[in-house]
């Protein structure tokens, strides 16, 4: 768990910050958290051999943001350490390029337009029909707040037990189940003919409280985190939840939902990315997971990885490890003095 001053100056950072893509993610506490000394910016990362890889760009505002970026990189290469940025965005490119680095584009995320989002028109025909369907069916839909009684939480773990089946939890980049962490989040639910929750997504966001002022809105998104439902779903049940969700986000004043990324979606990352892209439904359906996003007509984000010359392969074996063998829950933090590092911009030498 996160000690209370931790997530106090999470909370107060968010707050001024607003959320990003992977802010939620820090609540797993499988990653070490690492502060400029004024407490203005944050970055999390996981240490895998001499590898720290860090997930999306850190939190704060730019001009601490970009020293902190510096000041970590410089550290790294101070101890022999291969700094590594996962899921990045365009911001800090430039950034990362004078500091020696390269960046390719990894995927894409998908962001609805919560303000234009709508179901009128032809092209949403089929998901009217499903949501009526469902409805008439006896399925409706909730939101619900934390905290959350104990018979609440025995019930999503069921869901997401029954979901997973024999498949484990990832972690670092994807949210992964556990009573503490759903409870951090709001929950949308569809409820049974017979009253029973069948399925659920945890929101992240702009409201992680159970109280939210409607300014809050203004900050920016909300994520959808985990999607858990049942084998008692009817087919296109998650198609229902997330349109319910959009409308019901749009409404609270929310301006945009991320769907998450969509691995190797027009990926420059090796040139065997688009025949993997296409063809590699047996290891991992990537086209698939594109196409299902893409039906709700979001906008595309370029999401980027950025890493030392000369380390590429490695780096994502490592990274493909980390993400499929979730690390033991401990949360711990750093942070780095400015007068620790200086700010010199210095190339990185070709590293195996």
């Amino acid at each position: 768990m996160i000690d209370n001053l931790s997530e106090k100056r999470l909370k107060d950072l968010l707050k001024t910050c607003g959320h990003q893509s992977h802010s939620h993610l820090y609540y797993l506490c499988d990653k070490e958290w690492l502060w400029d000394s004024r407490y203005e910016a944050l970055l999390v990362y996981r240490s895998i051999g001499n590898r720290r890889i860090v997930l999306g760009d850190p939190i704060g505002k730019p001009a601490a943001v970009e020293r902190l970026i510096m000041q970590f990189i410089e550290e790294c290469s101070q101890n022999k350490r291969v700094p590594v940025f996962y899921q990045t965005n365009a911001t800090y490119l430039s950034l990362y390029k004078r500091l020696g680095m390269f960046s390719s584009k990894i995927g894409e995320e998908a962001q609805v337009d919560l303000a234009g989002f709508s179901l009128k028109g032809k092209q949403w025909l089929k998901l009217r029909n499903r949501m009526n369907k469902s409805q008439r069916s006896g399925f409706t839909f909730e939101v619900m707040q934390p905290p959350y009684s104990d018979s609440l939480l025995n019930r999503l773990e069921a869901i997401s037990d029954e979901w997973l089946a024999n498949r484990k939890e990832k972690g670092f980049s994807v949210g992964s189940f556990s009573r503490a962490y759903v409870n951090q989040y709001p929950i949308a639910v569809l409820i049974g003919p017979s009253g029973q929750y069948e399925a659920f997504v945890s929101i992240a966001g702009g409201h992680s409280q159970s109280t939210r002022k409607k300014e809050d809105a203004a900050l920016g998104r909300i994520t959808i985190d985990l999607m858990r439902y049942t084998k008692a779903c009817p087919h296109g049940t998650m198609d229902v939840l997330f349109a319910s969700l959009f409308l019901w986000a749009q409404e609270q004043g929310y301006p945009m939902c991320s769907l998450g990324m969509a691995p190797l979606a027009n990926s420059n990352l090796f040139p065997a990315a688009g025949l993997l892209y296409r063809y590699g439904n047996k290891m991992y359906n990537f086209k698939g997971l594109y196409e299902y996003k893409n039906k709700f007509a979001p906008m595309w984000k370029d999401v980027y990885f950025v890493y030392p010359p000369g380390t590429l392969p490695l780096n994502l074996a490592l990274l493909s490890l980390i993400i499929h063998r979730p690390k033991a829950q401990k949360h711990t933090q750093k942070h780095i003095a400015i007068s620790q590092v200086s700010e010199k911009v210095s190339p990185f030498k070709k590293r195996a």
